[in-house]
């Protein structure tokens, strides 16, 4: 077999290794919407006007919005693996055979930690809430300039805005230690965001009320603090 081949074959395996990353990825995206609609939701509202703005009712404008919102979440999102999948590269070294017991220990560890802190704030226990919209406020109100790019370019545009969650989500990607584990880490956490900001989008605010209750956030954070404990096992 060449070294490509090779190469690839480790990249697979990697890949069908990293369900407990996927998993926790997945509940902390679904975590990180609850903890950032305040942002998100309204970046989400404005990217769906944007496929049908005229002030028209009917099915055909909501599905126009719902498409042009949908090019913008697979841009993001794309930009969340190509996130993950460049800090599991640079984490590659750190979790190389040779780094000895010891340093594979602390990799574990630092990776338990920020799926720990992420549960926290998640569940409102941290004070990391508010971090994101601040630093991306200079950017969220420019949003309207970004028209020119399409779905798209806005996706590009929003998966790069400042957010706490994403930043200790990449982190977590990178102590994955490779490539593969980490875009499939940050591809669960994408897809996970996608329903809650769909529904405040496309105005299911039923939905994203029920999100935002106390047992869902407290729910979710305390599957990421369990996700935390199992990682040590």
């Amino acid at each position: 077999m060449s070294h490509a081949a090779h190469a690839i074959h480790g990249l697979l395996s990697q890949c069908s290794d990293g369900s407990l990353g996927f998993a926790s990825g997945l509940v902390a995206g679904f975590g990180a919407s609850v903890h950032c609609l305040a942002m998100c939701g309204g970046i989400a509202a404005a990217i769906s006007m944007r496929g049908a703005p005229l002030p028209a009712g009917g099915a055909g404008v909501l599905a126009s919005r719902a498409a042009y919102l949908a090019q913008a979440q697979v841009a993001r999102i794309a930009v969340y693996v190509a996130l993950g999948a460049s800090a599991g590269f640079v984490g590659t070294g750190f979790a190389a055979p040779d780094s000895g017991a010891a340093g594979l220990a602390v990799l574990r560890w630092l990776s338990a930690a920020l799926l720990v802190t992420m549960g926290l704030s998640i569940a409102g226990w941290a004070p990391l809430q508010g971090l994101g919209a601040r630093l991306a406020s200079p950017l969220t109100r420019r949003l309207h300039l970004l028209h020119r790019f399409g779905a798209p370019g806005l996706g590009l545009v929003w998966g790069l805005m400042p957010c706490s969650m994403v930043w200790l989500m990449t982190a977590y990607a990178g102590l994955s230690g490779s490539p593969g584990q980490g875009a499939l880490i940050m591809a669960g956490f994408g897809l996970g965001t996608v329903p809650l900001l769909t529904a405040a989008a496309t105005g299911a605010g039923a939905f994203a009320s029920l999100a935002r209750s106390a047992p869902v956030r407290i729910g979710a954070g305390l599957v990421l603090l369990a996700f935390g404990v199992a990682s040590l096992v």
